[in-house]
């Protein structure tokens, strides 16, 4: 036997915890990842407590989950056969680990809520350490979490599996988790939630799969109607609408990460074209280099009305924002009330926008996004209301619909409308007091049916002052601005870096950051607010090798400089947070502030 497989679990974490190096696959990836991710948060082994949520917000949440929960109920029921009677708990989670339900063996779920497993409490990674809910989540994938491979010590009676569920456009809806007594539970368990994880997926998948074109994929046409084969969902225009696992890795997106894909540029033909030779026929079309079985289904809307998604009230992870800032924001939209966000530039206002979005009723219908500051004042007129053929110079033969009318039946999302031309913001008015839209160049005015979301980070009253901005436009969209705070107001902004991380396949290709780099994220001021940091993340993954933990020495030279003038070095009010944080434990606090035990015990002594 090898020395990693000799090694008690208990040395192994007397080890991590001291900081003294680990023999190699001393433990399972996945897990040492999660432990490196949860100490650079300095997430003390005790924990940190946690209150349980109140019985009507908890409701709520309930409530702003039943969408898929109702898809779930067949799968959990089957789930539920077969952990009754075994002392085991059938848990079910939103997208951000607070329990939503659990059911099972009446003597193990009184264990578990001494544990705090149960309906209304939070078990995030960010709150309870390495547990099978939280880590699913944060790593996207299946886990298995078994006694002291839990973070926690308390939770090391415990042995956990969850599987994480997807949306039908690779959003994270929550996970589903069976837990039990330690050494009660392994692979059987995990497959199972795998099973029951593919049956709802496809049942969500097949509902957005009503309001377009399913384009179904496989090497072998025998199993074009399985699980494995790759499902996409596209629009009369070819743009991507929906898809199932396979589809997502396909169009190379990750879970949590959707970006438009068009029929034509993922196979080399546009979607009419394929319809005019094949119709809803089997034919081949390439992936990569190699070709494969395909078969369109028509839209069910065709034959019947689709009725609009209910829509889901439950907060994403939106980098630190309050799930009530999200949940107005939704309930404006739904109310057919303008939503104008207000914030620094790069606070993540087209990000809110985009979640409001696929969070309501019109999740399966049009986003159209235009940023006014970015077209040309000459061309912003035609790009959104359309234009008819030769309508002025350099028209296309063909005319143009403009995005108002590409949004119809949908959400236009109009960024930086502070920047939009005076003399087009007339127009504007009229068309959202009309519902009408008429292309440049004549012709019939078109009936228009949008939701609309603006977004600037100018101060429109003063715009309104200086005769820059309409005072009718500005009243017609200000009902209840919504102001975004900056980065540097959100809390832990470590806390948040891990989660963007996460978000963008950290979790999965096991890289953390260092607690010396987590300190340095917090007491930076970033300037550039989100997007800076999701920049600086972004570029640090794609020059990590897998496994890799980032320190102070992966920044660029000139962020390292701006680091240490902004006085990173640690201020006393930070040191007295850091070590409430992590519940007065020395050493944690320590490691989260990357500094030593001696150095913390001399700050403190000189603080008396």
């Amino acid at each position: 036997m090898t020395q990693a497989a000799r090694l008690p679990l208990d040395e192994i974490r007397r080890r991590f915890f001291t900081d003294q190096p680990l023999p190699g696959h001393a433990l399972p990836s996945s897990i040492l990842h999660s432990w490196q991710r949860c100490r650079s948060l300095g997430l003390p082994t005790g924990g940190r407590g946690g209150e349980r949520l109140e019985e009507a917000a908890l409701r709520q949440r309930r409530e702003a989950n039943a969408g898929w929960l109702e898809a779930a109920r067949p799968a959990l029921a089957g789930l539920y056969e077969q952990v009754a009677g075994h002392e085991l708990a059938l848990v079910v989670a939103d997208s951000q680990g607070l329990i939503l339900d659990e059911s099972g063996d009446i003597g193990f779920l009184d264990k578990a809520a001494r544990l705090a497993l149960a309906p209304g409490m939070d078990w995030s990674e960010a709150a309870r350490g390495t547990n099978a809910i939280g880590t699913a989540l944060a790593a996207a994938d299946s886990m298995l979490v078994r006694g002291a491979e839990h973070y926690l010590e308390r939770n090391r009676a415990l042995s956990c599996a969850a599987s994480p569920l997807l949306g039908p456009q690779g959003q994270m809806l929550g996970v589903l988790d069976i837990s039990g007594a330690s050494r009660k539970l392994g692979e059987t368990q995990l497959q199972a939630l795998r099973a029951a994880r593919g049956q709802i997926e496809a049942l969500l998948l097949s509902e957005a799969a009503r309001l377009g074109w399913r384009l179904s994929l496989h090497r072998d046409p025998r199993l074009l109607d399985s699980p494995a084969a790759c499902q996409l969902v596209f629009d009369e225009d070819g743009r991507l609408l929906a898809a199932n696992r396979a589809g997502l890795a396909l169009c190379g997106l990750e879970p949590g990460d959707w970006r438009p894909r068009h029929f034509a540029a993922l196979f080399g033909q546009s979607l009419e074209h394929w319809l005019s030779r094949h119709g809803e026929a089997l034919g081949a079309l390439g992936i990569g280099a190699q070709q494969a079985s395909a078969r369109l289904r028509p839209p069910a809307a065709k034959h019947r009305p689709a009725q609009p998604a209910a829509p889901s009230h439950s907060a994403p992870a939106l980098d630190g924002l309050s799930a009530p800032l999200f949940a107005t924001a939704l309930k404006l939209l739904e109310a057919d009330i303008p939503v104008l966000i207000l914030g620094e530039t790069g606070t993540g206002k087209d990000r809110l926008a985009r979640a409001v979005h696929d969070h309501g009723s019109r999740r399966g219908a049009p986003f159209v996004a235009v940023n006014c500051a970015a077209i040309p004042e000459g061309l912003i007129e035609a790009e959104l209301f359309g234009y008819q053929s030769g309508a002025f110079t350099g028209a296309s033969r063909q005319g143009s619909k403009g995005r108002l009318r590409e949004a119809d039946g949908g959400v236009l999302f109009l960024d930086e409308i502070g920047d939009m031309p005076l003399s087009l913001q007339a127009r504007l008015l009229r068309v959202l007091q009309e519902r009408e839209v008429t292309p440049l160049g004549g012709g019939p005015a078109q009936r228009l049916d949008i939701r609309l979301i603006c977004a600037t980070h100018r101060d429109l009253r003063a715009r309104v002052a200086e005769g820059a901005f309409r005072a009718d436009l500005y009243y017609r969209l200000c009902h209840y601005p919504l102001t975004l705070p900056p980065l540097r107001e959100r809390g832990d902004v470590a806390a948040i870096a891990q989660s963007m991380l996460d978000g963008m396949g950290a979790a999965r290709r096991g890289i953390a950051l260092s607690p010396a780099l987590a300190q340095a994220i917090r007491g930076y001021r970033w300037p550039g607010n989100l997007r800076e940091l999701s920049n600086l993340l972004a570029t640090l993954l794609a020059l990590a090798d897998d496994g890799a933990t980032l320190t102070l020495e992966h920044l660029p030279a000139a962020l390292r400089a701006d680091m240490a003038s902004a006085g990173h070095a640690v201020t006393e009010s930070a040191l007295e947070q850091v070590l409430r944080r992590c519940g007065g434990n020395a050493s944690a606090a320590a490691r989260a502030l990357g500094i030593s035990r001696s150095t913390l015990y001399r700050r403190l002594a000189k603080k008396g």
